[in-house]
């Protein structure tokens, strides 16, 4: 298993999304330097951007298996069709939550109002006792809490934390997730502090939306096995750094708290994400996940064959796994019917030609 024992930066990729005139997400999970943060296995942000320049969000009917999808947004609307018949105004503030189980198709779409989209949208990894579970559809709007210079918002999980006076803010998402999962928004007034209580055993990153995000820790160490003071020791670290917009930062494992400066002249907003680690290799591609490469191929081939694209029904069964494990029929449809009178679906793209490989905590080889 590999370890971090200092912060880890993941800078973001340009990502086109949805055409010439289509919007840009910025990528940063997946990474090279690693797949997974907790259960967390992909993690775009896009915005602030001015719709009326752009086609907005446009993104078609389009597949997923063993993942589940997390939309969060700042500014904007999206409207969210999926395949066991939700049809849904994802709006600021709500934490939208679509399992995919064994197979699920969706569409998004900007509204014809939104002016400017802002937000992200974050996977995880079902773990492999819950992969092909029933798909799901779940929207929960958290409150805001607030202090004199914090406000947050709790989309999973639960934060417990304290401003630079000391002013508690604590929140518990009743959203339940298929691994302990935490996801929260945090906004900072500039020269602001704030401490976060974390869960050391749980790997954690902070993606900065806007301003620049002074993080540090502790380090334990001394012998790791023994139980820790409350006070910090000699042989603790101190680790320190800075994040700019866009960026992800994965934190050191083992560590116990968070404290994050908003730098001076400019409010701070991140997103704290963080969970138990998943302890699994996925192998994952374009919208699948999956364990092996012949999953994917099976996947690939059973979604192409029911959009009516290169395969017929026939030549591409539900792929053994699935059937069993989702207890689905020969002859059903692994992802689902879909309302008609929409834009068509998105075929899949080639595979590549090699083998797909896993990706565990640690990404692909430098």
């Amino acid at each position: 298993m590999s370890t971090f024992e200092d912060f880890v930066a993941l800078a973001p990729r340009e990502v086109p999304l949805g055409g010439p005139r289509g919007m840009t997400v910025h990528r940063t999970l997946p990474a090279r330097r690693t797949s997974l943060i907790g259960a967390w296995c992909f993690v775009d942000h896009f915005g602030p951007d001015d719709v009326s320049a752009t086609d907005g969000m446009r993104v078609a009917r389009h597949p997923h298996t063993g993942l589940a999808t997390v939309s969060w947004l700042f500014e904007g609307a999206i409207t969210h069709r999926d395949s066991i018949g939700s049809h849904a105004l994802v709006r600021p503030g709500d934490v939208d939550l679509m399992v995919a189980g064994s197979g699920i198709t969706h569409s998004e779409y900007s509204v014809a109002d939104t002016t400017v989209l802002h937000g992200v949208q974050l996977w995880y990894a079902l773990p492999d006792r819950t992969r092909f579970r029933d798909q799901e559809f779940t929207v929960h709007t958290p409150q805001e809490i607030r202090t004199a210079t914090v406000r947050a918002r709790v989309g999973l999980g639960t934060l417990r934390a304290a401003d630079g006076d000391g002013a508690a803010l604590e929140d518990t998402s009743p959203v339940v997730t298929d691994t302990e999962l935490g996801m929260a928004q945090l906004d900072l007034r500039a020269g602001s502090r704030l401490r976060i209580e974390l869960e050391p055993a749980h790997e954690h990153g902070v993606l900065v939306d806007r301003g620049t995000a002074r993080l540090s820790t502790t380090r334990p160490g001394g012998d790791p096995t023994q139980q820790r003071d409350a006070a910090p020791r000699e042989s603790d670290a101190v680790l320190r750094t800075e994040v700019s917009p866009r960026e992800l930062m994965v934190l050191p494992d083992g560590v116990d708290h968070l404290e994050i400066e908003a730098a001076p002249g400019e409010d701070l907003r991140v997103m704290l994400l963080g969970g138990e680690p998943l302890g699994e290799d996925i192998l994952m591609w374009w919208n699948f996940v999956g364990r092996t490469h012949e999953e994917i191929v099976q996947f690939r081939a059973r979604y192409q064959a029911e959009i009516g694209h290169e395969f017929s029904l026939e030549d591409a069964p539900i792929a053994e796994v699935a059937r069993q494990r989702a207890a689905l029929d020969a002859g059903a449809e692994q992802f689902g019917p879909f309302a008609p009178h929409t834009p068509a679906a998105l075929p899949a793209p080639a595979l590549p030609r090699g083998r797909l490989r896993s990706r565990g905590r640690r990404g692909l080889p430098d």
